[in-house]
């Protein structure tokens, strides 16, 4: 007999609801959808600190040490479900022993949280009276008594929950003593309890041997579920909230990840292609290009090409195979479609990478002829005015093999490196860049340095370098002081390489409006940005912000629409854009898009501090308690996630000795220097505190060390980390800033 072990858990059971007819229909399809489970979900109960205890067929059995954290991760599991169609969970939970024995797992904990996992609407979690006793003391957590029923195959009654907190459906009253059938819903299927007590059902076992066989994800899959985002409720469709496919026109296109053949080393040409694509597509007037960020939710998915355009804000889509060869050569194939009709296919077999960037050249050029058949003519962004003006229309020449030289809409030529090497590290850079996380930023900066190495020309990595520095300042991973000067550097160097970078533009203007202060060379940055480049997302979130410190806000909301337009699922943006709509009198709106970047991008936590914040100024700690709580959980090296945890804590008169301790060692580490505090924070800390004075002197510091916010607080936002009451007192702080002297200017013209 093999080795047994016993121990006290929190058991997860989870069943998809309609998979016994999906396989019975559609088995590709069916296993698709386990694939994706599993994609999913595996980093989020590892996130949790949850085992992975064993898959049974479409179910799931998990354990975690506290009924705490078994809780929190089944509404991440709810939430994150949502964005995969046929992806409709029940899940029970239940406290109690199991028996590890083998590969088996045993005993009556296991039983009952299978029992009580089908009395869970679909969308939602049940709870035994165990999981409930120990959650009883959060309030964030709100559950409804469904009943006491009979569980066949368990000794003793015991009440049921539902959860009915973070927007999860409510289960329907139990009749006590239900009295069903044998096989019925109330208990599991005879074939399903025999799994959980024994060896499983044959059915069971084969689907899952299948599955483990054929799906088993890599593990650049499995680390990569912060990119996997639901897209439920976003702001497409929306109007208030921008990205709806009346905003973004016709003449608008979205570009998938390409599916990565062959082994693991494929993985960043999956972006990389696409990425270039679209690079060169974004230079293009009147062409609106979806962003990486946002179409990368559709990642692998099973909707049709034009559910995700749909979803995207998008006419038309491009999707694409990748494969790395030997020899640093690469097979890509392309389709490009509108609504569910191939519009263009093409297949490119053992590319040598010196004529891979040209070929991603070509490919873009095609995409703009085949999109200049159907729409307005379009003109090449006027970086380019002499040497590419719009080509005649050879539509009737598409038989001839170079036709696509002979595109309709001309593209500027433009190779960033063609050091094969450069280029990867380039790629590699760009996965981290994305995630936005500290360490994310550190590892960024060391491929793009790399980048850098291999290929000193190569413009764009020097430009990502730089984005790279300025964010860590504005993220306060760095002193500004530090990042700033060598993010202007790379900028200035990436735009002594390539003029008409509009990216490198943009980082420029976004250095001189926060650290520089020379507020009309920013906004002759951004405008040269835009000129080169129509389709950066980014270019307008951070040129919105120059005019939320001039005090412009109906230009600011312009401009964050224009960003939330090509990035309609970004969270930053969504974020950004949410702010920008609540400071021009649209609170519902901005709420609701605060709280659609939540559910969708549960791994960003600036929609999170967002919506903490606003619930705190609004005197709601206990709603603003859990969201700093899992901000805190995602990234525990965030300070401003602790004090805000904390202050919520005093002002609930909870914790309030331990709280009231984690804020004096942040005082403590800010006033010696010992760490990086963010000034805004320590301000609000002060205020929160009934200290002004030593608020004030905050401010005073940010504009002596040249932090961001030193610009920032001219803005009319009220509600930020960094505002004060008093705003007289602050403009006399802010005059070296110099904003008040170029308003001046701007005035007398």
């Amino acid at each position: 007999m093999p080795n047994s072990s016993r121990k006290l858990a929190a058991i997860v059971f989870t069943d998809i609801a309609g998979f016994t007819e999906l396989s019975a229909h559609d088995e590709l399809k069916s296993l698709k959808l386990l694939e994706n489970q599993r994609r999913i979900f595996q980093p989020i109960v590892s996130e949790f600190g949850g085992q992975w205890l064993k898959e049974m067929g479409d179910g799931l059995l998990l354990s975690f040490e506290s009924s705490l954290n078994a809780v929190r991760c089944a509404v991440e599991l709810q939430m994150a479900a949502r964005a995969v169609e046929g992806l409709a969970l029940r899940i029970g939970i239940h406290q109690g022993d199991i028996v590890l024995q083998g590969s088996e797992i045993l005993g009556d904990g296991v039983n009952i949280a299978s029992r009580i996992e089908p009395l869970a609407p679909v969308g939602g979690v049940a709870l035994s009276e165990k999981i409930h006793q120990d959650i009883s003391s959060h309030p964030e957590l709100t559950t409804k008594l469904l009943g006491r029923p009979d569980l066949k195959g368990v000794a003793q009654q015991l009440n049921v929950y539902c959860l009915t907190s973070h927007g999860l459906p409510e289960g329907e009253v139990i009749e006590n003593n239900l009295g069903q059938p044998e096989g019925e819903a109330v208990g599991v299927s005879n074939s399903r309890a025999f799994w959980v007590s024994a060896a499983g059902a044959l059915g069971f076992i084969i689907i899952g041997m299948l599955a483990v066989n054929l799906f088993t994800p890599s593990v650049e899959d499995q680390n990569s579920g912060d990119q996997q985002s639901s897209i439920k409720g976003s702001g497409v469709g929306n109007s208030s909230s921008g990205g709806s496919i009346e905003a973004i026109g016709g003449n608008s296109i979205a570009i998938l990840p390409f599916q990565a053949q062959g082994d693991e080393k494929n993985a960043i040409w999956a972006d990389g292609v696409p990425d270039d694509i679209r690079r060169h597509l974004s230079r293009v007037k009147e062409l609106k290009v979806i962003s990486r960020r946002s179409s990368e939710v559709f990642r692998n998915d099973l909707k049709t090409a034009k559910e995700i355009a749909e979803r995207l804000g998008a006419r038309w889509l491009l999707v694409g195979t990748v494969q790395l060869m030997a020899e640093e050569k690469l097979s890509i194939s392309v389709e490009l479609t509108q609504g569910n009709e191939i519009k263009w296919s093409e297949k490119w077999d053992e590319i040598a990478f010196k004529d891979l960037l040209r070929v991603q050249e070509d490919i873009a050029r095609e995409i703009a002829r085949k999109m200049g058949q159907t729409v307005p003519p379009i003109q090449i962004a006027s970086a380019y005015p002499n040497e590419y003006q719009q080509a005649p229309n050879d539509s009737a020449n598409t038989n001839a093999p170079r036709a696509l030289l002979a595109a309709r809409v001309k593209m500027p030529p433009d190779i960033p490196t063609e050091n094969f090497k450069a280029w990867v590290a380039y790629l590699e850079g760009r996965k981290q860049w994305i995630k936005r996380t500290d360490e994310g930023l550190r590892r960024a900066r060391e491929k793009f340095t790399q980048a850098i190495g291999f290929d000193e020309n190569f413009a764009l990595a020097h430009c990502y370098l730089a984005y790279v520095d300025m964010i860590m300042a504005v993220y306060n991973v760095e002193r500004p002081g530090d990042a700033m000067p060598r993010a202007k550097r790379a900028a200035r160097r990436a735009l002594e390489l390539n003029p008409h970078l509009g990216e490198a533009h943009a980082a420029m203007g976004y250095i001189q409006l926060l650290y520089d202060w020379d507020f009309a060379a920013s906004r002759e940055s951004f405008e040269k940005a835009i000129k080169y480049n129509p389709n950066h997302a980014f270019t307008y979130c951070w040129y919105g912000q120059y005019f939320q410190v001039v005090k412009d806000d109906k230009k600011r909301l312009e401009l964050t629409q224009m960003a939330i337009e090509r990035e309609p699922l970004n969270p930053v943006i969504m974020a950004v854009h949410a702010k920008s709509l609540k400071i021009n009198g649209a609170p519902d709106e901005a709420r609701a898009l605060v709280e659609r970047a939540i559910e969708n991008h549960s791994e960003c936590s600036l929609p999170l501090k967002r919506r903490a914040l606003w619930y705190f100024k609004d005197g709601k700690y206990a709603k603003a308690l859990p969201l700093y709580r899992k901000i805190k959980a995602l990234q525990p090296d965030r300070i401003w996630a602790q004090a805000g945890e904390a202050m919520c804590l005093l002002k609930l008169g909870e914790d309030e000795q331990k709280a009231q301790a984690t804020l004096d060692l942040i005082l403590s580490k800010a006033d010696s220097g010992e760490e990086l505090i963010p000034p805004g924070l320590m301000i609000w800390i002060h205020r929160n505190l009934g200290e002004p004075e030593k608020a004030y002197r905050w401010v005073k510091h940010s504009v002596e060390r040249r932090y961001p916010l030193a610009a920032w607080l001219h803005s009319n936002d009220d509600d930020d980390e960094g505002s004060l009451p008093d705003r007289i007192r602050v403009k006399k702080i802010l005059e070296p800033v110099g904003m008040q002297k170029y308003k001046a200017g701007l005035n007398k013209k």
